[in-house]
């Protein structure tokens, strides 16, 4: 054990509060906008019952299914720069071990600066369909930390645009 009270943030004296999570999923409008107002459906933060049925994918590596999604279609990899339940280390171990044709370019793409109204928002790595950010200031719930970093990010990586917008094409022609 590490002695700290939350692996998701080392910062952190006390575990994130995710109760207005359920608040927000358990309000009626909310519920009938995602197709599940029917009644006996309850929404639990953490169920027991999805727990044990899940126990036996528990600890299995599904980098096979990025391999796929990065051969198909862009994958957004993102973390917080606290976050020691996910660590940096350990996720870009296993990026690096990824049985995809552009691998190789991708671990040799420069890891850019990602500025953010005057401050350092992160660092992105990316070629092809894969990007990889690191988000500073946050730990495991980056949308919770840093909430304008977390929709700059993904609206950015959506619509392809800054540090995220597919330059690789051009570089390859110039070779």
């Amino acid at each position: 054990m590490t002695g700290l009270p939350t692996l998701y943030d080392i910062r952190r004296n006390a575990s994130y509060e995710t109760h207005l999570v359920g608040e927000l999923l358990r309000n009626e409008e909310v519920r009938e906008a995602l197709g599940v107002s029917n009644e006996s459906i309850v929404f639990e933060e953490c169920s027991h019952l999805v727990g044990e049925v899940l126990h036996e994918d528990m600890m299995k590596s599904v980098k096979y299914m990025v391999e796929e999604l990065v051969r198909k279609s862009k994958v957004l990899l993102y973390q917080g720069q606290f976050d020691m339940r996910c660590g940096v280390v350990a996720n870009e171990a296993w990026v690096k071990t990824m049985k995809w044709e552009g691998i190789e370019r991708f671990l040799s793409a420069d890891r850019r600066v990602w500025g953010l109204g005057g401050e350092v928002a992160g660092y992105v790595q990316k070629w092809g369909s894969l990007s990889f950010v690191l988000v500073s200031g946050a730990g495991h719930l980056v949308p919770a930390d840093q909430p304008l970093r977390a929709q700059a990010m993904i609206e950015d990586w959506v619509l392809g645009k800054g540090l995220f917008a597919n330059v690789e094409e051009d570089n390859l022609s110039s070779i």
